[in-house]
């Protein structure tokens, strides 16, 4: 029994030393096709498969709590000719006259390296990342009940991965042990392929799907401790970079058949000294909306390709002009946000006029809020990335901040142009 104690107590004191806390930024960095999907052998929805990939986001205090829950969706990627021009051109597909290259199938690979969030992580805090790929069909959506029903189980989530979270990783030395299965967590497959029977029904549906679109996705547990070991680590793509496994055989499903790799990249600067918090009330700045707490990070260290300016409340307050899409076609919306200083928003309209009303919050470069149209009475949901001058977001009908489309926006009175899908 000493003997166990003694090693418990040695466990977290080293767990401790190792622990750090500073800035993590997390990255899409591609996708590896090593097998593609059963698609429509007329090819109605572009040659090959055509894809995109999803990142939610949950960020907890070591207790589970809640800090951060958001989803990042990528473009689409796949044959981009003719009425898909709206895709980024992705795969070595060709057409029976062996043109219009495009269309991914199975040895396609595409790296990138899209941000998709940076956060500044105290001792302690849990940041679990859901990526997933989806296989789209125009006809029919099944991802916007997905992302709602992840959101709508953040918490739980959260409270599930916290205790199995401490030394993941660091203490195997083995970089995949942060990856993470539902039944690890005890959680159900969700439902997310929709109605797909044996001959399979079209509609878009995630790869890993079981035959009769049951899902489980994985879940990547980052930690304070895992931090620096993660970020020099290298699976074999590069220095920080996890490979995220979905193989549709090896779950029984023969008939979809696809096997996708996805590639997450995760680079840490540490800070020069311990934080520190400070537990008097919040400041009426909507960065502090999200936690009773403000924290003071001392600035790090920078290192290459990773900036390490924090933006201020300062920076999100005012006009921002810009467009969305649904993805439907390729003619963007006008859209425009005036962000007030104590959190409460408008939707204004071409001409300046305030159309819809509600409230934010903005903290660590995130934003998300929602807002009511005057006219009709109708809700929203956003959420989005502040990248140096621009906002990357996705909105979505009531609670949920996706499944509408996307948008982009920058601050001032001059337009954003977008290729917003």
């Amino acid at each position: 029994m000493k003997k166990m104690i003694a090693l418990t107590t040695m466990l977290l004191f080293t767990l401790s030393s190792w622990s750090q806390t500073g800035r993590v930024r997390i990255s899409f960095a591609g996708f590896d096709c090593i097998r593609e999907t059963w698609d429509d052998i007329l090819n109605t929805d572009g040659k090959g498969d055509e894809v995109y990939f999803t990142f939610s986001f949950l960020l907890g205090d070591k207790n589970g709590n809640t800090k951060l829950n958001y989803e990042k969706r990528t473009p689409v990627y796949g044959d981009a000719t003719g009425q898909f021009s709206n895709r980024i051109s992705v795969g070595s597909c060709v057409d029976m006259f062996n043109n219009n290259k495009g269309g991914i199938k199975a040895g396609d690979n595409y790296r990138t390296s899209l941000l998709l969030g940076e956060y500044d992580m105290t001792n302690g805090d849990i940041l679990t990342v859901i990526p997933t790929g989806w296989e789209q069909d125009p006809i029919a959506d099944n991802q916007a009940s997905f992302s709602s029903t992840i959101q709508s189980i953040g918490y739980s989530i959260n409270q599930k991965i916290a205790p199995l979270a401490i030394g993941i990783g660091i203490l195997t030395m083995d970089p995949t042990a942060i990856i993470l299965g539902a039944s690890q967590l005890g959680m159900p497959k969700l439902k997310a392929g929709g109605e797909q029977g044996e001959l399979g029904k079209p509609g878009t549906r995630p790869i890993g799907m079981e035959k009769y679109g049951d899902f489980s996705p994985k879940f990547l547990a980052i930690t304070t401790p895992n931090l620096a070991f993660l970020s020099n680590s290298d699976m074999g793509f590069g220095k920080g970079v996890i490979a995220v496994h979905y193989d549709e055989t090896a779950v029984g499903n023969l008939r979809d058949h696809g096997i996708y790799t996805i590639l997450i990249k995760i680079e840490f600067v540490p800070s020069q000294t311990t934080n520190t918090v400070n537990n008097t009330s919040p400041t009426s700045s909507p960065s502090n909306t999200a936690t009773n707490q403000t924290y003071k990070i001392a600035t790090p260290q920078p290192i290459q390709n990773i900036p390490s300016t924090v933006a201020s409340p300062v920076a999100i307050t005012g006009i921002w002009k810009g467009t969305y899409g649904n993805g439907s076609n390729n003619n963007p919306n006008f859209y425009s946000f005036q962000l007030n200083a104590d959190g409460t928003m408008q939707v204004l309209d071409g001409s300046g006029r305030s159309i819809a009303t509600g409230t934010y919050r903005f903290t660590n470069n995130q934003i998300s809020g929602t807002y009511r149209y005057t006219a009709n009475n109708s809700a929203f949901s956003f959420a989005a990335t502040l990248n140096g001058s621009k906002l990357n977001g996705t909105w979505g009908s009531g609670t949920s901040v996706s499944g509408g489309g996307l948008w982009v926006m920058t601050k001032a009175a001059a337009s954003a142009t977008s290729n917003i899908r």
